[in-house]
């Protein structure tokens, strides 16, 4: 890549949380110009007025964008193109959950959509208008809970749910289940950590038809009870279970800090052009904090197929397909 100052990138979600932290390392680290991409351009404003105050630079942009509209997605890639320019580093971090379900105007639940409906719209229509630069790096964020191996964090099946539901058809089972229509009831955390896994399947499979130099992952953050996410977190954990992540996390493993985690985002940045489609998240199964590495456990991150369902299916859900313009 060029040197950081004539570098461009956007981070959705940069109003708070994970997403501030990584538009303020990228600013320190001397990035020419950060996009806050936020939900509303008042979000975006005060996250940059305290940016400006941690790093001593004003080398932000405002976007407004909802991630869980296609509408909004749409509207916010009419601004980027044209305002011109090219993206350098696509961090597409913004995610909301909540106790009870709520939808976005297309029925696809908000932890769904937020965390995959905008960002595949944005990611579609970026490469279709030309606006990432040819060496263009991509990172979605990912979780540690998509390997299905945590206690209260529970993997949907989805071939199970397409064999009896859907006669085999997984692209139906997982628009199903982002629509709370499968045959398991609405649980947060476990809408959460199984779009995360479609996630990695939809990084993996992009980085198939993306244009040669340009790389896509999923990254984990790692666990970060002090993001902002927890705020929409269920009663029981936001009130119990994080604070007590917080205190005794950390001395096992179990926790680390947003900076942290905003930092492995940012190392993803610099990998080669080789290391595309993977899902990188701590190394050892057994902690949430540490040294990341690839994942290839459970075996469902690792099938082509279940990879290409993945993107078919937001494909299918939002109406927004790879652009022929994009090689």
């Amino acid at each position: 890549m060029n040197e950081p100052s004539s570098r461009t990138a956007l981070v959705t979600g940069a109003n708070s949380g994970l997403g501030f932290e990584a538009a303020a390392q990228l600013a320190e680290a001397g990035w020419g110009r950060v996009i806050l991409a936020c939900r509303t351009e008042a979000k975006a404003e005060a996250a940059r007025v305290r940016l400006v105050e941690r790093t001593g630079k004003d080398s932000f942009d405002l976007l407004a964008v909802d991630t869980s509209e296609v509408a909004a997605a749409n509207t916010a890639c009419d601004e980027l193109r044209d305002r011109g320019g090219t993206i350098d580093f696509l961090l597409l971090n913004a995610a909301a959950t909540g106790g009870k379900p709520q939808f976005n105007s297309d029925g696809v639940e908000i932890t769904w959509a937020s965390t995959l409906v905008g960002h595949h719209v944005m990611t579609m229509r970026l490469l279709d208008d030309k606006l990432l630069s040819p060496g263009a790096r991509i990172v979605i964020a990912g979780s540690e809970g998509a390997r299905g191996n945590l206690p209260t964090m529970k993997v949907h099946d989805v071939g199970k749910v397409a064999d009896e539901l859907f006669d085999g058809d997984r692209v139906a089972a997982v628009d199903a289940l982002a629509r709370i229509k499968g045959p398991y009831e609405f649980n947060s955390t476990n809408e959460y950590v199984t779009a995360k896994m479609v996630v990695a399947w939809w990084a993996a499979a992009l980085s198939r038809k993306l244009p040669a130099g340009m790389t896509v992952n999923a990254v984990s953050p790692g666990s970060a009870p002090a993001s902002s996410i927890a705020r929409n977190a269920p009663f029981i954990m936001r009130t119990i279970m994080l604070p007590m992540m917080k205190v005794v996390g950390p001395l096992m493993g179990m926790a680390g800090s947003v900076e942290t985690g905003a930092r492995r985002y940012l190392d993803a940045a610099d990998l080669g052009d080789s290391e595309t489609g993977h899902f990188y998240a701590t190394a050892d199964r057994k902690k949430l904090v540490g040294p990341v590495a690839i994942q290839t456990w459970p075996e469902y991150f690792t099938d082509q197929v279940s990879q290409d369902v993945g993107f078919d299916a937001m494909v299918k859900m939002t109406g927004v397909g790879f652009p022929d313009t994009a090689g």
